[in-house]
């Protein structure tokens, strides 16, 4: 889409494919403020009881796209929704992550930031945008 000069995108509409009451987005930075993230996770989860139906997950700030991993959200399906799938799914996605020179810190911060997303997508509590304290 090629916007004019005086027109600006307000919003989008997406259908919920299921995920309406369990996303998150999630995003890591220096200081409170619109910084660059030094990660981000966007995080949806479609749930049957406690049992994961479909999972998807993007990386953010660690690459020059978002970057999601297939194999990591298929490995999610038919799980619980627990703290040891989401470390399952995070391993999978960080095993051959290769820092450069000054950003080695950020395959842990990815790792947690993966497994916290995830959590909060699950348990239909996405991060306030007033309250920014990590919990």
């Amino acid at each position: 889409t090629t916007l004019k000069a005086d027109e600006i995108v307000l919003s989008v509409d997406l259908p919920d494919e299921g995920f309406a009451g369990h996303h998150t987005y999630l995003k890591l930075r220096d200081r409170l403020s619109y910084a660059f993230a030094l990660v981000s996770v966007a995080a949806l989860v479609r749930l049957d009881g406690n049992t994961i139906g479909e999972a998807r997950f993007a990386l953010g700030g660690v690459a020059h796209k978002p970057w999601r991993n297939a194999e990591a959200e298929a490995f999610l399906t038919g799980k619980p929704a627990t703290r040891e799938s989401f470390e399952g799914a995070a391993e999978i996605v960080m095993r051959e992550a290769k820092p450069q020179s000054e950003n080695g810190f950020k395959i842990e911060l990815a790792r947690r930031a993966i497994i916290r997303g995830l959590t909060q997508a699950a348990s239909g509590t996405p991060q306030s945008q007033s309250d920014k304290r990590i919990a």
